[in-house]
């Protein structure tokens, strides 16, 4: 089987082609920069071009960064609309399937393997099982999470954009910067903190809001960088910079009480998985005194929180993997349907 796989985000657009059939089961993968188009078809018509590839495709599955409803999906963070009409059309091909990046992740749980997948709390069990019933949570360009449940052996997954959900305050310091960001904003969801923008809003509340001392050596850095994000995560990192510290530790708090949030919505679960473009490249401050005391500090619920394993994903392809694999799972289906 052909297939043309795809994880479109606000940030990269990651496309992939493999031949299932070829004897040495031919494969071809690129990254391109999502800024620099003015939106998808440019990009597809470059990959194709670049490896010359002929269509049409056996299918096509794309994930989303963003709600897909009735076959169509204005991308999260980019002025983009992608349907499956108009892939067909570009494609020439019938089988085109579009969905959610989040749902994609949660596809590819799992058939990730063990290399790519870091323990952060063992809860009541080492590893969770082969089918088990999983939240993905993932923190990048924006933030978003999926619901991994098990009907026998068929995976079904439902997506969510628990990102946009309005933030609640779990500290006396949270409640500040709340109230800080509604004189600016308005509204204020767990995206505008977990997020990229937003490690730049919390480093900026504390400098801003509470006074924190700012690095002229930082501050040199953030005016030269394209995205703040990373300089401060570096010196959060390094630990060289009190208020970088400080804004990566609020950050961690956040996601881990966002994520139980998220949990509880889809309880019970068999486990918790941590995902996107940021976490894994902070995986050091993901201690349990930042990350899983929030995430487990939930009334009546912590007892069973503190049983769930939560686990990080390391690799941040993991739509693209749920892409391929939701391809390969529908083709399965037909074919038992045609037999």
């Amino acid at each position: 089987m052909r297939i043309l796989a795809g994880d479109v985000g606000g940030t990269h657009t990651r496309l992939i082609y493999l031949d299932d059939d070829a004897a040495c089961s031919g494969h071809f993968q690129t990254t391109f920069a999502s800024a620099r188009y003015s939106s998808l078809e440019p990009i597809i018509d470059e990959f194709i071009s670049r490896h010359a590839f002929t269509l049409p495709f056996d299918a096509v599955s794309l994930a989303v960064a963003g709600p897909v409803m009735s076959g169509r999906a204005a991308i999260t963070n980019l002025p983009w609309e992608v349907s499956t009409e108009m892939l067909s059309k570009q494609l020439k091909t019938k089988t085109v399937y579009l969905l959610n990046d989040l749902a994609a992740a949660a596809y590819a749980l799992p058939i990730l393997p063990a290399e790519q997948l870091v323990l952060v709390n063992p809860g009541a069990v080492e590893r969770p099982g082969p089918q088990s019933n999983a939240v993905v949570v993932a923190s990048g360009t924006g933030l978003g999470a999926a619901y991994l449940a098990w009907l026998g052996d068929r995976q079904v997954v439902f997506s969510s954009e628990a990102g946009h959900a309005g933030f609640a305050p779990a500290t006396a310091e949270q409640e500040q910067l709340l109230t800080w960001m509604q004189q600016q904003c308005g509204r204020v969801s767990v995206e505008m903190l977990l997020s990229g923008r937003g490690i730049f809003m919390l480093y900026r509340f504390f400098r801003d809001a509470l006074g924190e001392s700012e690095s002229p050596l930082v501050r040199e850095q953030i005016k030269r960088a394209t995205d703040p994000a990373p300089v401060i995560s570096q010196h959060a990192l390094a630990a060289d910079d009190p208020l970088s510290v400080r804004t990566l530790t609020c950050f961690v708090e956040i996601l881990g009480s966002v994520t139980g949030d998220i949990a509880l919505h889809y309880f019970p679960l068999d486990a918790i998985y941590l995902a996107g473009g940021i976490v894994p490249k902070i995986q050091a401050l993901l201690t349990a005194q930042h990350l899983l005391t929030p995430l487990v500090k939930k009334g009546p619920m912590q007892t069973y929180l503190e049983r769930l394993p939560v686990v990080l994903i390391t690799k941040e392809t993991a739509g693209i993997d749920g892409a391929v694999a939701y391809a390969r799972q529908q083709a399965g289906l037909a074919a038992g349907q045609g037999s």
